[in-house]
């Protein structure tokens, strides 16, 4: 919650951190009527205007010591209080200010009825948690107050209400800095963690010390590295040219095998931008993200990118929002097209601003800072999930104190796995914001994610393919990710565990090849679970098995879940019209001979059927049932009568 006359309470306010200013606290000095005053006592009213003076030049510590004379003078001069809360505000010594406050209402409520947002305000951040709701709903009771005002004092209350709270029902953590590999003297903030965990990227606020021209609002990127999960962080290094400018970088974010970084860089209004790691390991020349994501005169920043590549989150502060800064996405299409922004609607945005949110890994998981919704301070955490195939997100939940804290808190991220998250606090004043890592409660981790290799390459040589593949949930049916294997035939992707997988492969000049798997335990990147898949050269005679066709049990009805292969081999069809297919059905050795052989048959039939049904004429499909006479595996196992029962597609044409 952000109810400073400043940049969330902080002495320097970065470009790219930079979020609306709520100018709640209205000048008093500014507000008042001239030149008439609650006394009469000449003294007082010196005093009180040199206090004016004072301050009209920026001599904050003259003006409170004129303040006090003029308090010395008559004590009851109510507008001596109310200019003194605001110096003692602006100096963030908020018990100060809420003293001033509740002295001017005590004195006379009506010289200025905003003192009872002020010092509702102002209670809040010293910790007066009974005072400040008394306050606010003192001024809830007003007629006709500004409705911003009244939204502010609403939510003055409630954070109050949740602060007494959460304070005493922390939850089981201990933040603890990253130690000098990351965190200086300097300010960091907005980690990001790639899929592996094994590279640390994170902003810089860097000072004039530097050799370049920088001016004090200097952001740059810096990338820390470890040889595993468990061991230290080694010493942050900048990015470096072409991404580090004269301008402000930072608040990045990689995708799953850190192939491609998006970032913000601001001179003006902050825009999107997106780079790729060459073959020698540095970061290409970065490139602007085209409107829509990108506007004139707007600033879009703090990007994360989805697991899958596809989906863009930002905070942004275009028009047709709810508050200042407010998360919106963009998706891309198959052609490379991002589509327009939608907003992330009224559940995560409010009236205030929203920031640096991060989705996880399992692409079901947000996590994002506001100072509009509830809570402990400045810019509070919190997380919203959403189900499968759903795009609505639920109710946001602050994932509580110690995590949050009357100080800023912002730039959560999770690791792959669910078990580490990694933020910026300026919680050690004396350091500014640092990077703090900790074990996250089960009740506000994400879905495990589980590290996933995959292997293409020709079945005939090995030689690697830089195949075009799809992940696909085979009890939902929903596309996971399109992953793109490298020169070598590898990718590596981050997967939800506890669910089945199909994974496709598709390369030119060959034909289409899927394996389906069960994903039950969390691979780390050192040991990911492997998944290889040799694609056949299209030509008479190849043939391969379709391992995501499905039927149920003693049963020649497909499965759903099958449509997603046989989908794939209608697209082949359709693209080779001379090529000519046969389809073979096969068991294993359990039960009567005749019945599987007319089983076996039944179930080629139906395959060729569904190609039909989609238009691939009946003269290029032939279907064939051999039972259980032709086995590739022995049917003493459980695994290898498996594989036994299986749906084969030839090549007989071409």
């Amino acid at each position: 919650m952000v109810l400073l006359n400043g940049a969330g309470g902080m002495l320097r306010c970065p470009i790219i951190l930079a979020f609306t200013v709520l100018l709640l606290a209205t000048h008093w000095v500014g507000a008042q009527p001239a030149r008439k005053y609650s006394t009469r006592n000449k003294a007082a009213i010196s005093a009180y205007e040199q206090a004016i003076e004072f301050y009209q030049r920026g001599q904050n510590g003259e003006a409170i010591n004129a303040l006090y004379r003029a308090q010395q003078a008559d004590d009851r001069f109510v507008e001596s209080y109310l200019l003194l809360a605001q110096l003692q505000e602006n100096r963030h010594d908020f018990p100060a200010a809420f003293e001033a406050n509740a002295r001017a209402i005590a004195i006379d409520s009506t010289v200025y009825l905003k003192a009872l947002l002020d010092a509702a305000r102002t209670g809040f951040y010293s910790g007066k948690y009974p005072e400040c709701e008394a306050y606010a709903i003192r001024y809830l009771a007003l007629p006709g107050e500004r409705e911003d005002r009244r939204r502010m004092a609403q939510l003055i209350l409630e954070s109050s209400r949740y602060a007494r709270w959460a304070l005493s029902h922390p939850v089981d953590i201990n933040p603890e800095p990253l130690g000098e590999g990351v965190n200086t003297r300097l300010d960091e903030y907005f980690p990001s963690i790639s899929g592996d965990g094994l590279r640390l990227s994170f902003t810089r606020l860097i000072d004039k010390g530097s050799k370049r021209q920088l001016t004090p609002l200097q952001e740059d990127i810096y990338l820390a590295k470890r040889s595993s999960t468990t061991a230290p962080w080694e010493t942050a290094h900048d990015l470096g040219t072409p991404v580090t400018s004269d301008q402000n970088e930072g608040a990045q974010s990689m995708d799953s095998d850190a192939k491609r970084m998006y970032f913000t860089r601001c001179s003006g209004p902050c825009r999107l931008y997106y780079t790729d790691r060459q073959p020698n390991g540095r970061w290409g020349e970065p490139q602007v993200l085209p409107s829509p994501i990108n506007l004139k005169g707007v600033s879009s920043k703090q990007p994360s990118i989805s697991p899958d590549g596809r989906t863009l989150y930002f905070a942004s502060n275009r028009k047709g929002g709810y508050g200042g800064y407010d998360i919106w996405c963009s998706t891309q299409d198959e052609s490379g097209t991002w589509a327009a922004p939608v907003n992330l609607g009224p559940n995560i945005n409010t009236f205030a601003d929203e920031q640096s949110p991060f989705i996880h890994f399992d692409n079901h998981t947000l996590y994002f800072a506001s100072n509009g919704h509830p809570g402990l301070g400045d810019l509070d955490l919190f997380v919203a999930r959403r189900s499968r195939n759903d795009t609505a997100w639920g109710s946001p939940r602050n994932l509580g104190f110690p995590i949050n804290t009357p100080s800023t808190d912002m730039g959560l991220i999770v690791s792959a796995d669910g078990q580490e998250a990694y933020y910026a606090s300026n919680r050690n004043t004396s350091n500014g914001l640092d990077i703090y890592r900790f074990s996250l409660p089960d009740t506000l981790s994400p879905t495990p994610v589980s590290y996933l290799r995959g292997i293409v390459e020709d079945a005939s040589n090995g030689t690697p393919l830089a195949a075009h593949c799809q992940l696909v949930d085979l009890l939902s049916g929903e596309e996971i990710m399109q992953p793109v294997a490298s020169d070598d035939g590898l990718f590596d992707v981050c997967l939800p565990v506890g669910r089945q997988y199909a994974l496709f492969a598709t390369f030119k000049g060959y034909l289409d090849q899927s394996v389906h798997f069960d994903l039950q335990n969390v691979h780390q990147a050192e040991t990911p679970q492997e998944q290889h898949i040799r694609l056949i050269p299209i030509r008479k005679g190849a043939k391969l098995t379709l391992n995501n066709v499905f039927f149920d049990t003693d049963s020649d009805v497909l499965q759903p879940a099958s449509h997603i292969e046989l989908d794939r081999w209608v697209a082949l069809l359709k693209a080779h019209p001379n090529l000519k297919v046969r389809v073979a059905g096969h068991t294993d050795n359990v039960g009567d001979k005749s019945y599987n052989l007319d089983l076996s048959r039944r179930r080629a039939h139906s395959v060729t059927a569904y190609l039909q049904s989609k238009g691939i004429a009946s003269g290029r499909l032939q279907s064939v049932g051999y039972g259980m006479e032709r086995p590739v595996a022995t049917n003493d196992t459980p695994s290898g009568r498996a594989k036994n029962r299986r749906t084969e597609c030839e090549i007989v044409g071409i």
